[in-house]
């Protein structure tokens, strides 16, 4: 289930309060967007999801992007491990290394609950 929730937050360049309805879908389900500010045009990320226990929200500002950033990480890490992988071959040598289809973050509500938003790995 998706819920819309009302969004405040103060740009970090120009302090201007900027007011936004977004979709927060239930963990482990998120939504990210980027954030443009209305008075300077500051860009940031935001990523958001729903408590699965109450009404509240979590989310996490910052300018990376997060998903891209787990991207860009897992793409390096697969190059690396197939390096490994071609090197052991040419020994004689087989490895097989299994691979993640998300990326767990960890998140806690202040209602008590534990739980984890976990960003699809695409298949690399």
């Amino acid at each position: 289930m998706v819920t819309n929730v009302n969004f405040t937050y103060y740009c970090y360049r120009c302090g201007v309060k900027n007011d936004l309805q977004v979709p927060a879908p239930n963990a482990p389900e998120y939504h990210h967007q980027e954030l443009t500010c209305g008075s300077c045009g500051d860009g940031t990320h935001l990523l958001i999801s729903h408590c699965p226990n109450c009404e509240r929200y979590v989310y996490w500002i910052d300018d990376m992007n997060i998903p891209e950033l787990v991207q860009g990480f897992s793409k390096y890490m697969v190059h690396h491990m197939q390096v490994m992988i071609d090197q052991a071959a040419h020994q004689g040598a087989s490895i097989s290394v299994d691979t993640a289809e998300t990326f767990p973050i960890v998140a806690g509500c202040p209602c008590g609950e534990q739980f984890k938003v976990e960003i699809k790995i695409e298949d690399l």
